[in-house]
């Protein structure tokens, strides 16, 4: 039976007034700090209703991990047409569009992103596997219609993608600790991070391009 049964059988306005009301407050504090009593009163149910459709603070910010990924993860995919493209426009173009995604969504994405600053110990297996089915899938997506004409003759065509997606995975890595020390608003960060993120293209072009 469906953990979440009798939430999704409430009306789509309650669910999404109750939804809204519990990531506002884990983005505003974060899990630890986060006070499913002010949730309650921003969406005007009961903390017994709450605790009824959820069970525990856990199994809700379980339940908002699973539905921000999925939401988040059908609008970038869903009608999502790639023309013909080298590696690094095909990376300048993904990127583009989720950070387009988190201009129309800031909730549910500041809440994944808050993930990375403050998340229990026992679920963060969770998030790897996720990390990893996303990072599996979000593969196959960068590879399709890839345009590789103009890599040098004597590259590894394969390795030199497997290359730049080393660069791009550790440069994304490197910006998650950046964000863990100093958590901006990831709208001032834009700028910033395009700029670099198409200095170390550059360089892979320059070293794997004729």
């Amino acid at each position: 039976m469906d953990a979440y049964n009798s939430f999704k059988n409430l009306e789509r306005d309650k669910q999404e007034t109750i939804r809204r009301a519990c990531l506002e407050e884990f983005v505003r504090t974060g899990y630890s700090s986060a006070s499913t009593n002010t949730m309650c009163k921003n969406a005007a149910i009961s903390k017994g209703l709450l605790f009824y459709h959820f069970g525990s603070k856990k199994q809700l910010f379980v339940y908002l991990i699973d539905y921000c990924s999925k939401f988040l993860s059908d609008i970038f995919y869903g009608g999502l047409e790639l023309k013909k493209e080298n590696i690094f426009e095909r990376t300048i173009t993904l990127t583009l569009r989720k950070w387009a995604l988190y201009e129309r969504y800031p909730l549910e994405y500041g809440f994944l992103v808050k993930l990375l600053i403050d998340c229990p110990p026992d679920i963060e297996q969770k998030l790897i596997q996720m990390k990893k089915d996303n990072l599996k899938r979000a593969t196959q997506i960068f590879m399709h219609n890839l345009d590789l004409s103009d890599l040098r003759p004597d590259i590894d065509k394969a390795k030199a993608v497997e290359l730049v997606l080393f660069v791009m995975e550790g440069f994304k890595a490197k910006n998650i600790e950046k964000y863990k020390t100093d958590p901006k608003p990831l709208s001032e960060l834009h700028g910033e991070t395009m700029l670099e993120m198409k200095e170390y293209l550059n360089m892979c072009r320059l070293g794997i391009c004729s």
